[in-house]
């Protein structure tokens, strides 16, 4: 049998870490596997649904070469499906028609707690004929009495559940739209899926959709449920611990496949390897190398993996991502191999580059007075007119002059190295002198240098 997998995200909002990771695995294990990945968007949730989002969710996919075989498809366009397989529950008496009002659900509720009882559905309705006429009404699945529901998760083994555990779950709103799990079952038996990889916190849904597969006399996928993602302090991860949407990590400056590889690794592992290619995750990928321990979210080694990946690109691959109009005149591949080695992001990289977009740098006004204030101006004056001379304005020269300088005015390289960083940078973080030197050129440099000490 050929593998299908599926992403089922809710268009409720923008994609997430969480969501993200379980999209990565159900690819990567289709891609192994040499099966297919279906998108399905499920927007039963009419309320909270939203176009926006629902392109967020696409796009987002898109930039990070996660690609999907089938869909999207929109549950919203399925309801016909979902009334063909409710009729025949609702026949076949394994369901039925729920007139309880959202006031008395509450008064119940409101009555367990105060008895300090667990709140159950008291099925009022589930053997009733009387079915008032024009009154809104869900429909409820009917949970079989003193029934094991089993079924085996890939990582946990088999999972035993009592059927008195649960309510007659909806299955069915007061909208005619229909609930997750049951719109779930029907769309993964129709689509037929074979594996299911999703977040442990669905184990609960588990057992609901087991009975919905048997009533409708299908063959349930294999499930997967893997660990939750959580923050450094071990809480369920939340926006405090940098779970932004994906948009925004884009926006600071992080590679598609440096995020792609860095959540593939939350959770499972392949030997002691960090970082991997897209191909290599798919080749590596394996559901027995997922973990059940949970995983933990840090920014410091999501940095990481994405410097790793940045120093691995071409130049020109980085001039084009980082998008800077260099000046003329400017060594590009100097300048650019001199600092991604340190720049943890693209933005990063692209704000230790702006000295090149111009013939003279921003310098802000508390960098100006620093310089104004030095006791070393007339030195570096001398300095401009040393290199002036040079014939062969070669590195080795350039140190020539420095030193020759440096030794006549007993001065450390420090006091006069650091006003002329930002002479020619407009900063005080930049590659060496030297090199700094060789990127700009004969003429820029004398131009910058000249510009602020003359």
């Amino acid at each position: 049998m050929s593998v299908v997998t599926r992403f089922a995200p809710s268009p409720t909002g923008s994609l997430h870490l969480g969501g993200l990771r379980t999209a990565i695995f159900n690819y990567l294990y289709a891609k192994k596997n040499q099966g297919k990945l279906i998108l399905r968007i499920e927007d039963t949730d009419q309320e909270r649904s939203t176009e926006g989002s629902l392109q967020e969710i696409i796009t987002s996919l898109e930039w990070l070469g996660i690609e999907w075989d089938e869909g999207p498809y929109l549950q919203s366009s399925r309801l016909n499906i979902y009334t063909d397989f409710v009729n025949m529950l609702l026949d076949k008496d394994l369901a039925y028609k729920c007139f309880t009002t959202n006031e008395e659900i509450k008064e119940l509720k409101e009555k367990a707690a105060k008895n300090k009882e667990i709140y159950r559905y008291p099925r009022i309705w589930r053997d009733r004929r009387d079915h008032p006429q024009n009154s809104n009404y869900v429909i409820r699945f009917k949970v079989p009495d003193l029934k094991e529901i089993s079924f085996t998760d890939t990582l946990r083994g088999q999972i035993n559940i009592d059927s008195s555990n649960l309510d007659d779950f909806v299955i069915v709103k007061s909208d005619g739209f229909p609930t997750y799990n049951f719109a779930s079952v029907v769309d993964d038996a129709d689509m037929g899926v074979t594996n299911i990889i999703r977040g442990e916190d669905h184990l609960s849904n588990t057992a609901k959709q087991m009975l919905i597969f048997d009533a409708i006399e299908k063959e349930p996928p294999s499930f997967t449920h893997v660990s939750m993602i959580l923050g450094k302090d071990k809480n369920k991860l939340s926006k405090r611990h940098g779970a932004e949407s994906i948009n925004k990590f884009k926006d600071l400056g992080y590679l598609p496949i440096a995020i792609v590889n860095y959540l593939a690794r939350l959770g499972w592992s392949h030997g002691d390897q960090e970082i991997f290619s897209m191909n290599e995750m798919v080749n590596f990928f394996s559901l027995e190398n997922l973990s059940k321990s949970p995983a933990v979210f840090d920014t410091e080694k999501l940095e990481w993996v994405n410097s790793t990946h940045i120093k691995s690109l071409s130049n020109n691959v980085l001039k084009n991502l980082i998008g800077i109009k260099f000046y003329k005149d400017i060594n590009i591949d100097l300048a650019i191999e001199s600092t991604k080695g340190k720049s943890k992001t693209l933005v990063m990289l692209k704000d230790s580059l702006k000295f090149c977009e111009n013939e003279y740098p921003e310098i802000d006004e508390k960098l100006n007075t620093e310089i104004e204030k030095n006791q070393t101006n007339q030195i570096i004056k001398e300095l401009h007119d040393n290199m002036l001379s040079l014939s062969d304005f070669s590195k080795e020269n350039i140190k020539i002059v420095f030193d020759d300088l440096i030794s006549k005015h007993s001065i450390k390289f420090k006091d006069i190295g650091l006003p002329l960083r930002i002479a020619l940078t407009g900063s005080k973080v930049s590659p060496g002198i030297y090199e700094l030197i060789e990127i700009l050129g004969r003429d820029l440099t004398l131009k910058r240098i000249k510009k602020i000490f003359s």
